[in-house]
């Protein structure tokens, strides 16, 4: 029996090439939401779980006066306490805010946060059509549309703060 050289070549590169790579990588899907809870309102966005830490996270504490932001994005490189700027784009429109990077209790991981700040230029950008980017240095994700004007809006209408 004669072994053809070709197939065997064939079908090693495919196997090869697709190896890497696996067929499915099952994860929850990122939604917008919002939850109120006396003077405090939370505009969010990441998985289903709430466990999970959402990519975004506005939060809007009205009876103290203050807006909190917290972005958890990849930020492998960075230390606690470095200033970070946390750009919003959508639109043509941009929104900047000034922010460090923080750990989480517990496991460390370091994300972007900011406080006591404005919420009507971010939620400037979040109203504006198609999609949001936030870019924080290299890194950057982007926020889908799927009904985050409701949820804006709902998060407009119960948070006080300018």
């Amino acid at each position: 029996m004669k072994i053809r050289p070709l197939p065997i070549c064939l079908f090693l590169a495919v196997l090869a090439s697709t190896a890497g790579f696996p067929a499915f990588v099952a994860h929850a899907a990122d939604i917008w939401r919002v939850k109120t809870s006396g003077s405090f309102v939370a505009l969010r966005y990441g998985a289903l779980d709430e466990q999970e830490k959402p990519v975004f996270l506005l939060s809007c504490l009205n009876g103290v006066g203050i807006a909190v932001l917290s972005v958890h994005m990849d930020f492998p490189e960075r230390e606690t306490g470095e200033a970070i700027t946390i750009d919003f784009s959508a639109g043509g429109k941009t929104a900047a805010v000034a922010g460090e990077t923080a750990a989480e209790d517990g496991t460390g991981v370091i994300y972007g946060e900011a406080g006591d700040i404005a919420v009507t230029p971010i939620l400037n950008i979040l109203k504006e059509k198609g999609p949001v980017t936030i870019k924080v240095g290299a890194n950057a994700v982007e926020l889908s549309t799927q009904v985050r004007a409701e949820t804006v809006a709902e998060f407009s209408k119960d948070c006080s703060l300018d």
